[in-house]
């Protein structure tokens, strides 16, 4: 059971650390003019996802 929750929670996190690269990534090429920030901003966000710790339920 405990391992259900921490791959729900891993996952979770993961998906929140892609949404928060994106809009993060869209924001700075909006803001510079460069759109391969959104493809930096979603690296970031996926390696931001996978290095946090999971939180706790």
């Amino acid at each position: 059971m405990a391992s259900e929750s921490s791959s729900s929670a891993r996952r979770t996190q993961i998906i929140v650390g892609l949404v928060v690269g994106a809009v993060v990534g869209v924001g700075v090429s909006l803001w510079t003019g460069f759109w391969l920030w959104l493809a930096a901003g979603i690296v970031v966000g996926l390696a931001a996802g996978a290095i946090m710790k999971p939180p706790a339920r």
